[in-house]
């Protein structure tokens, strides 16, 4: 973005020291399964120690994955996930994995940060309307300052058709990826596949991401082949019949989108951000959690053959609009207005 919308970018250490953290360790201590554990990474005391050098205080900012105000020029923020997300699904007594932990005590504190953040933001820039719509519930910022602009692939190769071909649909071959194999549904998907072998005994299951020593069962349909380098996990990716990531917690999930680029058709979960980018014609929505129902949207990619032909050729027209310069153009044209560009 910075190279295609000549903008200049400054590096500069953020890095708080430890002793500078004291403060929000002591005050953020918690046992947890009898170990003494802080959080003073994500405490809002720590955050306020962080400041632009004086030289750029006047500096337009933006914050990718994050909400602080660090100076005194105007701030853009690109998120995926908000506090108050977190907090209402704490309270609902619902997982949310990496956040388990966190104390709501302190979450409520990153939360009242968030929303002064908001409110002095010139604009929140969002991967999902379902984030857009959270953010607008708080009445922090005005619903006109904050733009769901999308995410894209992360992949280095791009094809001008779609490289899906008939040996995909033969492969009989499900591929899912994701390191957090619990909070990506990898669970309820191992509960699933002898289901789909019952139905569809030649398919096959490869598991990208997870270590070995992580995953449940020994079946010999199921590959566990841990992390790869970027150019092998295309390569698995590109030569399956089917993403499937029945995630229980995605606030995004990018590795969607990554995979319709290939022309893949996707299996996802209908919460969160998912349905946004999950249509009908791209692939299936499972509900999270259901067993049964994951099992049949399996089958149905596996054994459906014109329907998944079909899928793969809309999944990856549909990945088409999702493209990085296009997120970027979208970020330039607001942000061109508030500085004066």
């Amino acid at each position: 973005m910075a190279k295609e919308f000549h903008y200049d970018l400054f590096p500069f250490s953020m890095e708080i020291s430890r002793l500078r953290r004291i403060p929000a360790m002591m005050s953020s201590l918690k046992i947890i399964n009898g170990k003494l554990r802080a959080f003073s990474s994500i405490h809002p005391w720590t955050k306020n120690q962080v400041h632009l050098p004086p030289d750029l205080a006047d500096f337009p900012v933006m914050i990718i994955m994050g909400s602080h105000i660090l100076g005194r020029g105007p701030h853009f923020f690109y998120q995926d996930l908000d506090v108050g997300s977190i907090i209402r699904d704490r309270l609902d007594h619902k997982p949310t994995y990496m956040y388990d932990d966190v104390p709501l005590s302190l979450l409520q504190k990153m939360h009242d940060r968030q929303l002064m953040d908001f409110e002095r933001a010139q604009a929140v820039f969002t991967m999902s309307e379902w984030l857009r719509r959270s953010i607008i519930k708080t009445h922090a910022i005005d619903p006109s300052r904050v733009y769901t602009v999308h995410a894209a692939p992360n992949i280095p190769v791009q094809f001008n058709s779609n490289p899906y071909s008939l040996k995909n649909l033969d492969a009989q071959t499900l591929v899912f990826v994701g390191r957090d194999f619990v909070r990506k549904g990898g669970e309820i998907l191992l509960k699933a596949w002898p289901h789909v072998l019952h139905h569809v005994p030649t398919a096959q299951l490869k598991l990208i991401g997870p270590s070995p020593k992580d995953i449940p069962g020994d079946a010999s349909s199921v590959h566990i082949l841990g992390p790869l380098p970027v150019r092998d996990m295309i390569q698995e990716i590109g030569s399956a019949t089917g993403l499937v990531i029945p995630s229980l917690w995605e606030p995004y999930g990018i590795a969607f989108l990554e995979a319709m680029s290939l022309g893949l058709p996707v299996i996802g979960t209908s919460h969160m951000a998912m349905p946004e980018f999950i249509v009908s014609q791209t692939g299936y929505l499972a509900p999270a959690y259901n067993v049964e129902d994951l099992a049949a949207k399996m089958i149905r990619l596996l054994t459906q053959k014109d329907e998944t032909w079909a899928m793969s050729q809309a999944a990856f027209h549909h990945a088409q609009g999702y493209q990085w310069s296009k997120v970027a153009s979208q970020m330039d044209a607001v942000m061109a207005k508030v500085i004066g560009l």
